[in-house]
């Protein structure tokens, strides 16, 4: 008797499609950030955390749905990679799985990708703003720091003063 995997399969795919949208957000991410549209940046990230929210339950969704099948084919669920869960899917499942899988990692990679050009564009954005800062903000007076200078000119007023009288 066959044990189908295809619970295994729905979660995953629907690990792809939240996927897909947090790749479609970090696109949206990267225009906001060029833009500095602060106010838009704070409802994407709302946004984000919501789906993080889905992410989350989902992950947790997926380990229940690979430990309940590998419980039904009698087997340990610790350290179980999901090569070992293709492999002891029905045949007719696995290259679903592998496809899954790889559509899976892709979108996970892209998304770390997009997620460093952000954090990138965000440092420069904040390198730019710093500099703009120092470039506006005015140099401290020195007059304060210059009182030796300011008695040594009184010291030669007097001097003059003394040699004209001499």
């Amino acid at each position: 008797m066959s044990m189908s995997a295809k619970e295994i399969i729905a979660v995953i795919a629907e690990m792809i499609k939240l996927h897909k949208t947090f790749n479609e957000l970090a696109i949206e991410k990267t225009d906001i950030i060029k833009k500095s549209d602060i106010k838009a940046l704070d409802m994407l990230i709302k946004k984000e955390g919501a789906l993080i929210h889905q992410l989350n339950q989902l992950e947790q969704k997926r380990m229940s749905v690979v430990e309940a099948f590998l419980n039904r084919k009698g087997l340990v669920t610790e350290g179980v990679t999901m090569e070992q869960v293709i492999e002891m899917a029905p045949k007719e499942e696995q290259p679903i799985l592998t496809k899954l899988q790889r559509a899976l990692m892709s979108e996970i990679d892209r998304l770390k990708k997009n997620n460093e050009q952000n954090q990138q564009l965000i440092e420069d954005s904040l390198r730019f703003v710093n500099l703009s800062l120092d470039l506006l903000a005015p140099e401290p007076e020195e007059i304060n720091y210059q009182r030796p200078a300011q008695k040594n000119y009184d010291s030669d007023t007097k001097r003059s003063i003394f040699d004209s009288k001499a």
